[in-house]
């Protein structure tokens, strides 16, 4: 039993010793990243991201918060329509009425406030981001370009004729 104890003991005290000391040697000073040419630094100074054209991050927001809010709406207007009322009740105690009820309806009435709050500014988003990024491929629709993009999905490289 002690020897387990102190085996345990040795493992948690070393390994984040040890894992310390590897990123301190992983850290070392090093020249300046190389950075291809094709992704853009648009403040001058601090971190690279890659090029998107205007429109296309509102346009992608939107949607996102658009489909988020209106199933959010959808489920709240089903909570709320399975909420019981035979459940509700009314107590009154000194002279004051209280009303208690089936707590899927509170559920399901802040689940179509939460739909309506996401899904109005991300329909509003996604035209506005659509009509700018469409925009912009108009007023580059005639020109050669290769883009290189890096994303979450992986790399692609495009060639537009």
């Amino acid at each position: 039993m002690k020897a387990t104890l102190f085996v345990i003991l040795l493992l948690t005290t070393t390994m984040p010793a040890w894992a310390q000391f590897n990123q301190t040697l992983a850290s070392a000073n090093h020249d300046k990243p190389v950075v291809s040419p094709l992704i853009m630094n648009p403040a001058g100074e601090g971190a690279y991201k890659v090029y998107m054209p205007p429109g296309l991050r509102m346009r992608n927001a939107g949607r996102t918060l658009t489909i988020i809010g209106g199933a959010l709406l959808v489920g709240g207007v089903i909570v709320f329509s399975s909420a019981e009322e035979t459940y509700y009740t009314y107590n009154s105690y000194n002279g004051t009425t209280y009303e208690e009820g089936d707590p899927k309806a509170a559920i399901g009435i802040l689940m179509i406030v939460g739909g309506l709050g996401t899904g109005i500014p991300g329909v509003i988003l996604w035209t506005k981001g659509a009509k700018k990024y469409k925009r912009y491929l108009e007023q580059h629709e005639g020109e050669q370009t290769v883009s290189f993009n890096m994303n979450g999905n992986g790399v692609s490289l495009r060639y537009q004729f």
